[in-house]
C-alpha cells in the first residue's frame, strides 16, 4: 500500500519522523533580525517546511561565564559553572540538527560564539581509569551541522571556520555544509534582498532534513 504524499512530495511517514526532529539555531550575533539572525532563520525556515521542530539561542541575551579550564568531570551535570549554559546544553543534547551563526571580528567569530565553544569543552572531558588517561563523549547522538559567517567584503572566513569545525568535531556533529556571505553594505538586514542566498539558505535547511 502506497503513501500518501504531500503538497511537497514527501510521504505521511515521513513527515511524522521529520516532526521528531528537533533543529536547534545557536546565534553569535548580538544584532537581532541582523544578517546573521536573518540567514539562520531562513535555514530553520527550510527545516521547518519538511516538518523539522526549530528553536533559536540567541547567545547575546544569556548570561555566560568563561571557560575556567578546571580539569574536573562534573558529571551527571555538564560543567561546574551555574549560569545560562545549563540551558544551552539540555538543548543541544535534545538537538538532532545544529545551525551554528556568527559575524566575523577581526577574522574569527563573535566573542559570544567564543565564549560559547569554549564552554562546550566538557562535552568531551577528560576521564582517568585504571591510570590511563582518555577522552570521553556526552553526546552519544551523532547529529548534523552547518556554519552560517557573514563579513565585509575584505575579511576573511578561515581563521573562523577552524573553531567551529573543531567544535563540530568535539562534539560528535557531521558537518554537512556552510554559507559564507561576504558584503559591501552596513544597513541591518540587507542579506534579505539577495534572493539568490536567501534561496540557498532555506535550501541548505530542507537538505538538512
Amino acid at each position: 500500500m502506497s503513501l500518501a504524499k504531500s503538497p511537497t512530495g514527501v510521504s505521511a511517514r515521513s513527515l511524522l519522523q521529520f516532526k521528531d526532529m528537533k533543529v536547534l539555531g545557536i546565534s553569535g550575533s548580538p544584532i537581532k533580525n541582523g544578517n546573521v539572525d536573518l540567514l539562520i532563520q531562513q535555514v530553520l525556515k527550510g527545516t521547518g517546511s519538511k516538518g523539522g521542530k526549530t528553536e533559536i539561542i540567541y547567545l547575546d541575551k544569556l548570561k555566560i561565564s568563561s571557560c575556567r579550564s578546571c580539569g574536573k568531570n562534573p558529571e551527571p551535570k555538564f560543567c561546574i559553572i551555574k549560569d545560562d549554559m545549563e540551558k544551552v546544553y539540555a538543548k543541544l543534547k535534545s538537538s538532532d540538527v545544529l545551525v551554528l551563526g556568527s559575524p566575523i571580528y577581526f577574522d574569527t567569530v563573535s566573542a559570544q560564539m567564543k565564549l560559547f565553544l569554549d564552554r562546550c569543552n566538557c562535552l568531551t572531558p577528560l576521564v582517568k581509569k585504571k591510570n590511563r588517561y582518555s577522552f570521553k563523549s556526552r553526546l552519544k547522538k551523532k547529529r548534523k551541522g552547518i556554519i552560517i559567517l557573514v563579513a565585509g567584503e575584505k575579511q576573511r572566513f578561515d581563521c573562523a571556520l577552524i573553531p567551529l569545525l573543531g567544535f563540530f568535531k568535539w562534539a560528535n556533529v557531521k558537518y554537512v555544509d556552510k554559507i559564507l556571505y561576504a558584503h559591501s553594505f552596513f544597513e541591518k538586514g540587507k542579506v534579505t534582498e539577495d534572493k539568490k542566498i536567501m534561496q540557498r539558505a532555506f535550501e541548505l535547511g530542507r537538505k538538512l532534513i
